[in-house]
């Protein structure tokens, strides 16, 4: 289950579901806002203050059973950026997902995470200032705390958000990287035994 960021599921959080289609990963982009776009991150802010991690989470558990009825038995797993990255990491630790790739997301109960059923990719950027703070102090020692498997990206030098197109912080050699990780980790993943 891909879940877009905060601007909703535009023309470049459909492309990371073609890429991934390419790679031959199947992926349902979640749609929250239902079909409406932010044009900035007042607009987006505005839009994302309408969810409640009920609705979300029942969104995902309607993708992810759509998504097994309809193919063969397969790994279902959440993957999502910024705010869809928090929430990718919510629906893994309170839904049966078998793993999550959490792209510069946070949740606010890190202890959330003695839920989750399978690995953790977690990519950030070394310069986000609002993650980095949670992720170290919150995040990990959770993971550590409920002995939860985790693989950790930093890319110096990178901020936030550092994998879209067009934003300020965007950084093309750091975005090529995660997404080469991104698409190993998809591969052990699958690979594993259930």
């Amino acid at each position: 289950m891909l879940i877009h960021d905060i601007f909703g599921r535009d023309d470049y959080v459909r492309s990371v579901g073609r890429s991934l289609a390419e790679a031959g990963v199947s992926a349902a982009v979640v749609d929250l806002y239902d079909g409406v776009y932010a044009r900035d991150v007042n607009e987006g802010m505005a839009l994302r203050q309408r969810l409640t991690p009920e609705t979300v989470l029942a969104r995902l558990t309607e993708a992810r059973d759509r998504l097994r009825a309809s193919s063969p038995p397969m790994r279902v797993g959440t993957m999502g950026f910024c705010m869809g990255g928090g929430y990718a990491l919510l629906g893994a630790c309170r839904a049966p997902f078998d793993f999550c790739i959490d792209y510069y997301g946070l949740i606010e109960d890190a202890d959330e995470v003695a839920h989750l059923r399978g690995p953790l990719l977690l990519v950030l950027g070394a310069e986000d200032t609002r993650i980095n703070p949670w992720a170290y102090e919150k995040l990990l020692p959770a993971l550590n705390r409920h002995g939860r498997r985790v693989e950790l990206q930093l890319y110096p030098g990178v901020r936030h958000a550092f994998h879209r197109p067009g934003w300020e912080g965007h950084s093309a050699p750091a975005a090529a990287d995660a997404w080469a990780r991104t698409l190993d980790f998809l591969r052990r993943v699958r690979a594993a035994p259930a």
